[in-house]
């Protein structure tokens, strides 16, 4: 069976603007899907984490064996399948359809991968601005490599470490973090944004156990008055607005 034919540069242009690209296909994995999709843009993420675990350290070896570690004290991900490693966007786009009637301007995304999430943006926030951080010049440069030729220049993927001193969280209508790293990192962030939940109206997009426990145990009363939304493994918290009793079937309030 012959493959597909590369799509040209007009016909990925639209993909990326189409909110039926990023939506559930019935009978297909959402990973699969987004396998599928990222071939179809042009991405070479596979290519590229080959290479990242040939020269640093795999995120499960603590030996000095099988090469250096990279950025000691932050969690890169390195070894990870890249279907595992990036959310896919089945579940990106359902998080942020559920927020589509609201004013977005700018998304931010913690620990961004290739930037998924600037992609799907695009499809339902076209006027909104996307910023991505990320610690991988690798990822980051492939990131911006596809935007370019998406002509996507509301989005940029930032070559920044979050955790450093000097570091100033942009405002953003929507937050996007996962778990980039260990709990007291990802306190970090979590520490600034509560500073923020009373001066304006924010979306905290989440996924992973480790964030997720976190604001059960820790930022609680800080997180959960709004109740949140679930779709899928991800979880949606307002700063101020009350989502409890969205219509949807999956809202929640501790």
């Amino acid at each position: 069976m012959n493959s597909p034919l590369p799509l040209n540069q007009s016909e990925r242009k639209s993909l990326v603007r189409s909110q039926r690209t990023f939506q559930k296909e019935k009978g297909l994995h959402p990973r699969l899907h987004a396998r599928d999709l990222d071939k179809k843009l042009g991405f070479k993420i596979n290519r590229i984490e080959a290479k990242l675990l040939q020269k640093y350290r795999s995120y499960d070896e603590y030996s000095n064996e099988g090469g250096t570690q990279h950025y000691e004290g932050t969690q890169t991900w390195i070894g990870l399948p890249p279907q595992v490693l990036q959310t896919p966007y089945n579940d990106i786009y359902e998080a942020l359809e559920s927020l589509s009637q609201y004013p977005i301007e700018r998304i931010v995304d913690i620990g961004c991968g290739y930037g998924r999430v600037g992609l799907v943006m695009n499809s339902l926030f076209p006027n909104a601005e996307f910023i991505g951080y990320e610690v991988l010049k690798q990822r980051a440069r492939e990131a911006n490599r596809v935007y370019e030729q998406l002509d996507l220049e509301n989005c940029e993927v930032l070559l920044e470490n979050v955790l450093d001193d000097a570091f100033k969280l942009p405002k953003a209508q929507i937050y996007f973090i996962y778990d980039f790293s260990e709990m007291h990192d990802l306190c970090v962030i979590l520490d600034e944004l509560v500073k923020r939940v009373n001066d304006y109206q924010f979306y905290l997009i989440t996924v992973g156990e480790r964030i997720d426990y976190l604001i059960e145990r820790k930022y609680k009363p800080f997180w959960i008055t709004n109740g949140f939304i679930k779709r899928g493994a991800l979880k949606i918290y307002s700063s101020l607005n009350n989502i409890e009793n969205r219509n949807d079937g999956n809202s929640n309030k501790g």
